[in-house]
């Protein structure tokens, strides 16, 4: 096992959601949904809360799948909220080590402590070159798991059983490895994302500073890789396509201004992606525990 943690990231998110409801319209007129009612107005409200009230007798009804949703009847066609996102963080005091990876069952000596419906990451060799996948438990059974779907990036882990973990996502800060010149630290923070316009959604990040604790600071990656043996620290995306910023390429620094981490173009039903943040110290790093606060903003493209 790895030894106890001295870098510390708390992480917040902010959702920028917009509202959106059917409607038909002219150059004079637009009739934001139309229906056959006995009565009523379309939309009040005060600083606090909204009301959209008709007199009306037919009532609504919904269906789903994995994919999509239907909802028919009565004013079925007015939507609020259209983004809805969820940020997973790597619990490394659940680490278990696993011992093999066939599709998406994953072998271990003991399951105690995993449930259903939990979020793991699932990490080949742990370190600087780590092979990292998401996923969301669907069973649970004697020795091994079974998750919904692996999230990847360019590669999926090969999983030996030689320097490989699984780690619950369920953590309230982001904990790194000691701050070392024998190891690269690393911890996974993960994004679910739902958004129902045909534009997609943005992911972006900032930091409140570096990482940092008093007048001591590490010291951002700016060579495109965090290296064992040099003091620094950045983050990388399983995206491979953005267009904004090289967390797709390369191991990037964080900064105050926020920049794009994740990218869709496209409707997105629990879309799920991540960052692998690393770390390393070099032999003038002085011991302390660093800290900082990141920002995740998640919006969608209108």
């Amino acid at each position: 096992m790895k030894r106890p943690a001295t870098a510390f990231i708390l992480v917040g998110f902010f959702v920028y959601a917009q509202f959106a409801s059917a409607a038909m319209s002219s150059t004079n007129y637009n009739i934001r949904w139309d229906t056959l009612s006995a009565g009523g107005s379309d939309t009040s409200s005060s600083a606090s809360y909204i009301l959209r009230d008709s007199v009306a007798p037919n009532a609504g009804s919904a269906s789903s799948s994995s994919s999509y949703q239907v909802t028919d009847g009565y004013r079925a066609g007015v939507f609020d909220q259209i983004i809805t996102s969820d940020l997973f963080i790597q619990n490394s005091t659940n680490e278990r080590e696993i011992t093999a990876l066939s599709s998406t069952t994953v072998s271990m000596t003991s399951t105690t402590g995993l449930s259903v419906g939990d979020y793991v990451a699932i990490v080949q060799d742990y370190g600087a070159s780590q092979v990292t996948a998401i996923g969301k438990i669907q069973t649970v059974g004697v020795g091994s798991i079974v998750l919904d779907r692996l999230v990847s990036g360019s590669s999926s882990p090969s999983i030996d059983g030689s320097n490989d973990y699984l780690y619950l996502l369920n953590g309230s800060s982001l904990t790194l490895e000691t701050v070392s010149t024998s190891s690269v630290g690393t911890g996974i923070l993960a994004f679910e994302v739902t958004v129902d316009n045909e534009s997609g959604y943005v992911v972006q990040i900032l930091e409140d500073g570096e990482l940092r604790e008093g007048a001591n600071s590490i010291d951002d990656v700016a060579d495109g890789s965090v290296t064992l043996g040099s003091e620094e620290f950045g983050a990388r995306s399983n995206d491979s396509s953005l267009s904004s910023s090289t967390f797709d390429t390369q191991d990037s620094a964080l900064t105050s201004s926020a920049q794009e981490v994740v990218s869709r173009s496209t409707f997105a039903f629990d879309d799920r992606s991540f960052l692998t943040f690393k770390i390393a110290g070099a032999t003038s790093t002085p011991s302390a525990t660093y800290s900082q606060t990141l920002t995740v903003i998640t919006s969608g493209n209108f």
